[in-house]
């Protein structure tokens, strides 16, 4: 029976963020275990850590090994073999917010059967702090063309497995920024049902975190390679663009942070 939803999980050498996600799965799986396929595309350099924290799960994985090549091109290749109609992105480290997530999220997509859809996304500090943002104003941002900052994290949307096969995937020329693009042009296709459910939590202080100017820039070049703005879309887009990056410089000037180097 084709499950209903895929779990893609890519690790690479991070043993601990994958007994955090694996926690919060095998949590609530003993209410959806025939609805959910999960998979783990591991990257790591000893390729028995996986087998060493996946002992006991009640959902057992499908496991793939890649070549280290990045985490995109890893999140393309558990794309192309995930099974389920729907396909949820919790990589190591990422973990449900709940217990009652899944049931939510596969009575959603049975109910509504969307294109693709969003929940919130919290997000953890490195020190602890969880803090959960003001719920997505979808069409808000849409109008904004998503200029202001704020998009569906990919740990909080599902999409439809084959559509997002058909977009291409994740754009592996971006570094930060592929789950963004692919949010946009998931925009392009359809509205999604949004959820006021809190679905993942985050773990801040990766590559996205750390490179934050490159995030900022990767996230103007790709809404002008999606939406192509042109007259007054344009400069609204390179205005809301250049407050953003202000909006986060002085932020992390009064927390203390060193631009130079973050």
């Amino acid at each position: 029976m084709t499950a209903l939803l895929s779990i893609v999980t890519v690790v690479k050498d991070d043993e601990t963020g994958l007994q955090r996600t694996l926690a919060s799965i095998d949590a609530s799986s003993p209410v959806a275990t025939d609805a959910i396929e999960w998979l783990i595309v591991d990257s790591s350099s000893d390729r028995e850590a996986v087998s060493r924290v996946l002992g006991g799960t009640k959902i057992v994985p499908r496991y793939y090994w890649v070549p280290p090549t990045g985490v995109y091109p890893a999140m393309n290749s558990g794309l192309k073999e995930a099974t389920g109609t729907y396909v949820l992105f919790l990589n190591a480290g990422d973990e449900l917010s709940s217990q009652e997530v899944l049931p939510t999220l596969l009575d959603q997509l049975r109910g509504y059967s969307p294109t693709w859809m969003y929940g919130q996304v919290a997000f953890i500090d490195p020190d602890g702090t969880k803090v959960t943002p003001p719920p997505f104003d979808y069409q808000r941002e849409r109008d904004a063309l998503f200029a202001r900052g704020r998009f569906p994290p990919h740990q909080g949307t599902i999409a439809s497995r084959e559509l997002l096969l058909n977009l291409g995937g994740f754009d592996t020329n971006l570094r930060v920024a592929a789950d963004y693009a692919l949010a946009l042009r998931l925009s392009q296709i359809a509205d999604p049902l949004g959820l006021d459910t809190t679905i993942a939590n985050f773990h801040t202080g990766g590559l996205s975190t750390n490179e934050w100017r490159l995030s900022v820039h990767e996230f103007h070049r790709a809404r002008l390679e999606v939406f192509a703005p042109r007259g007054l879309s344009r400069a609204r887009e390179q205005f809301a663009t250049a407050t953003h990056l202000a909006k986060l410089a002085l932020g992390r000037a009064r927390r203390g942070l060193n631009s130079a180097s973050h």
